[in-house]
C-alpha cells in the first residue's frame, strides 16, 4: 500500500505541474523545481476537476448477471485477466495481474481528496471566500467517502451490522503522507468512515441545481451518495431519509417519449437526471464501457424479456445484435459508448420506494415508482402498478429497479445486499457445456486484495 500510494503521491505532482502555465503565479514563485505544490483554492478545484476522479472500477459489473458472452471463443479473447476470471468467479482472479486499477484509482481519488484536505488547512477561510473554501472542501470529503465506498463493494464483504465489527474493511487513508504504513482496518471502521465523510460533504457542499459541471458534486449529490451508502447497509430509514431530502432539492425526470428511439445513443451526456456524472472505467476492457456494445456480449435473456412492448426502455437501452440477433446494451446514461457509473434520479426514486415499501405504507412506495415509470412508458400506455400486500410490492419495486438501472455498475451491489436480506440469488455461466455457479453467500463475492499491494505483508487477505 505504501508503495502504490508513494507512486500516486508523485505523480499527482507532476500532472498537476504539466497542467499548469508557465505563466502561473505559483509557477515564478518555485522556478527551481519541477513538482508544483497546489496552494490556492484555485489550485485545490483544479486538482479536484481531474477526470481521473470521475471514474470508478468495473469489476463488480463483470462479474454481475447483467450479461454473458456468445461463447467460448469471445470469452477467451477477452484480454485482461480479472474480466476472463471474474466471468467464472475464478478464486485467482487477477493470474499475478498489476497495477489493477480497480484498487489503485480509488486509492489515487482519495490522495488527492487528502491532499486537499491537508493543503486546506494553511488557508483563512473567511467572509470572502467561505463559499468557495467550503465548496471545496465538501468536494474533498465527497470523493474521499465515494472512492472508499467504491472500494468497499468488491473489496470487502457485504455491510451486516451484527458482524461489521469481527471482519475486515479496508486501509483508511485519512493523510497525504506517504511514509504512514496501511492496514485493514474492520468493516464497521470503513463504513464509519465513509459516512463520515460523505456527512461533512452534504454539511459543507453548497445547493445548486445540477448544471454544466456535474462532474462536481453539490448537496444533492452528497444526499443521493447517502441514501445509496445506507441502502447497500440495508439502513432503510435512513435510505429513505437521504433520499427523500435528495428529491425534494433534485427530482428532475426525463420522459423517454421525446428521446430518439432510433438512435445509437439516444441518452444525451449530463441529462436532466443526472447527479452526479461519472464514468466506468473502460480501459482494455471488452465487457464493460466502450467495447460493450460488441455484438459478442448480449444482454440477459431474463432481464431483456421483463421489458413490455410498451416499455420505452426496451428500445431506449437495447437494441438487437445484427450478428446474433440478440439484445446488445447501448442505452448508456454517459451519452456515450462508455458506462455510466454516477448518480441519477431514476436511481433515488427507486431508493425512496423500496424504502418506503419496507418501512411504511406499501402503497406510497408504488405511488414513487409510478410517478418514475410513467416518464418511461409510450405516452397514454402506463397503468399503474399495484399490489395487495406488501411483500407483492416489494417484488415490484426490486424487478423495476433491476430493469432500470442496467449496466450502471449497481447490479453487484444490489446481489451482495438483497442474498442478505435472504432473497438466495444464483448466477449461473456457461461456456462449451461447462456451467459455473456463484451461490448467495459465496466468499466468491468478495475480491481478492491485488498482488502488488500483497507482497508487501502489511495486509491481510480476503479468503475466497
Amino acid at each position: 500500500m505504501k508503495h502504490s500510494y508513494m507512486k500516486l503521491a508523485i505523480l499527482i505532482l507532476l500532472v498537476f505541474s504539466f497542467s499548469c502555465s508557465k505563466k502561473d503565479e505559483f509557477l515564478e514563485k518555485k522556478p527551481s523545481t519541477n513538482l508544483v505544490v497546489p496552494e490556492t483554492l484555485a489550485d485545490f478545484t483544479r486538482l479536484l476537476d481531474n477526470t481521473g476522479l470521475n471514474v470508478t472500477g468495473i469489476i463488480g459489473s463483470v462479474s454481475a448477471d447483467e450479461y454473458y458472452l456468445a461463447n467460448k471463443q469471445n470469452w477467451e479473447a477477452l484480454a485482461v485477466n480479472f474480466e476472463r476470471n471474474g466471468y467464472i468467479w475464478a478464486k485467482d482472479i487477477f493470474g499475478g495481474m498489476r497495477d489493477v486499477l480497480d484498487w489503485n484509482r480509488p486509492y489515487e481519488q482519495i490522495l488527492y481528496a487528502n491532499i486537499v484536505l491537508e493543503g486546506l488547512k494553511a488557508i483563512q477561510k473567511n467572509a470572502i471566500n467561505e463559499y468557495d473554501f467550503n465548496r471545496v472542501e465538501g468536494h474533498a470529503f465527497f470523493i474521499r467517502g465515494f472512492a472508499l465506498f467504491n472500494l468497499a463493494q468488491v473489496f470487502a464483504e457485504p455491510f451486516d451490522a451484527n458482524t461489521a465489527n469481527n471482519r475486515l474493511g479496508l486501509p483508511i487513508r485519512l493523510e497525504a503522507d506517504i511514509s504512514i504504513k496501511s492496514k485493514r482496518a474492520t468493516l464497521q471502521e470503513t463504513y464509519d468512515q465513509i459516512l463520515a465523510d460523505l456527512v461533512k460533504a452534504e454539511s459543507l457542499l453548497p445547493h445548486k441545481v445540477p448544471g454544466g459541471d456535474r462532474n462536481r458534486p453539490y448537496k444533492v449529490a452528497a444526499q443521493a451518495l447517502l441514501a445509496r451508502v445506507y441502502l447497500s447497509m440495508r439502513k432503510y430509514d435512513l435510505a429513505l431519509h437521504y433520499a427523500d431530502s435528495a428529491l425534494n432539492l433534485y427530482s428532475s425526470l426525463m420522459s423517454f417519449s421525446t428521446l430518439n428511439r432510433t438512435s445509437a445513443l439516444p441518452i444525451q451526456t449530463l441529462n436532466p437526471e443526472t447527479i452526479y456524472w461519472c464514468v466506468q472505467s473502460d480501459l482494455l476492457s471488452r465487457v464493460v464501457s466502450k467495447f460493450r456494445t460488441a455484438p459478442n456480449t448480449l444482454v440477459n435473456a431474463e432481464l431483456y424479456s421483463m421489458y413490455d412492448e410498451n416499455d420505452l426502455r426496451k428500445i431506449i437501452l437495447f437494441t438487437i445484435s445484427t450478428i446474433h440477433n440478440k439484445p446488445v446494451f447501448k442505452g448508456s446514461y454517459d451519452g456515450t459508448n462508455r458506462a455510466f457509473g454516477g448518480i441519477a434520479t431514476d436511481e433515488i426514486y427507486l431508493i425512496k420506494a423500496e424504502c418506503q415499501v419496507r418501512l411504511k405504507d406499501y402503497k406510497d412506495g408504488l405511488n414513487t415508482l409510478n410517478t418514475l415509470l410513467k416518464t418511461r412508458w409510450m405516452i397514454d400506455t402506463y397503468v399503474d402498478l399495484t399490489a395487495t400486500n406488501k411483500e407483492d410490492a416489494l417484488a415490484i419495486v426490486l424487478r423495476e429497479r433491476r430493469k432500470e438501472l442496467p449496466f450502471r455498475g449497481l447490479r453487484w451491489q444490489d446481489l451482495r445486499r438483497l442474498n442478505k436480506e435472504g432473497a438466495n440469488i444464483t448466477i449461473t455461466r456457461e461456456l462449451d457445456g461447462v456451467t459455473y455457479k456463484l451461490t448467495p453467500q459465496s466468499p466468491l463475492y468478495v475480491i481478492p486484495i491485488p498482488p502488488d499491494e500483497m507482497r508487501f505483508g502489511l495486509l491481510e487477505q480476503n479468503i475466497r
